[in-house]
């Protein structure tokens, strides 16, 4: 984790995701995509998180989890994801989803950004296309809906196996998609984990 703080504060360091800190209004989409990629290039595993870790459906059968230095320095000074009861302002944490083959099938995202939504925890949610392209911005209200979950956590769930969302919970959000077999068996390994 030393490792991961060290490289995130020297990116931050050389300004290459301070685009945002000094925003006062919501950025547009296009914006906080050039932030993502910058994350992206940089290689800003999120602590607790690994390159390639299991995702819930056949469409995130993988995930990595990105964030910028404000939400890594937020996890440390918790003492990890499941302490942190408050992410610093401008937090961006960003969850990279891959197909079975490891291809890239689409970038969601969280910018804490204060005083814009402070009933949903001030997270501005935005989900893209691997291309960039916008599928969802702003006050999402089905990912707040499940983000919710875990609002002791600020919204921000832990990466599998720490914790994990049953089968049916998936369903209720993505009724017509296929469960990853290899979360369902972290599920089955790992029961004391299960948000409820």
């Amino acid at each position: 984790m030393k490792r991961i703080l060290g490289l995130s504060m020297a990116v931050g360091m050389l300004g290459l995701s301070s685009a945002l800190a000094g925003t006062k209004s919501v950025p547009t989409p296009q914006a906080l995509w050039q932030e993502i990629q910058i994350l992206q290039k940089n290689h800003a595993i999120m602590p607790e998180s690994r390159l390639f870790q299991v995702g819930s459906r056949t469409v995130d059968a993988f995930t990595t989890d990105l964030a910028n230095p404000a939400a890594v320095q937020s996890i440390a000074q918790a003492g990890g994801i499941i302490h942190v009861s408050r992410y610093a302002d401008h937090s961006l944490l960003v969850k990279e989803n891959y197909g079975m083959d490891k291809q890239l099938t689409g970038v969601t995202a969280m910018l804490k950004l204060s005083k814009y939504d402070a009933g949903d925890r001030n997270w501005v949610m935005a989900a893209y296309k691997p291309n960039g392209t916008v599928v969802a911005f702003g006050k999402i209200g089905s990912c707040i809906a499940c983000h919710t979950m875990v609002r002791q956590q600020d919204f921000v769930f832990a990466p599998p196996p720490q914790q994990l969302l049953p089968v049916s919970t998936w369903k209720a959000f993505f009724p017509k998609q296929e469960m990853n077999p290899a979360y369902v068996a972290l599920l089955q390994e790992h029961p004391e984990v299960v948000v409820k």
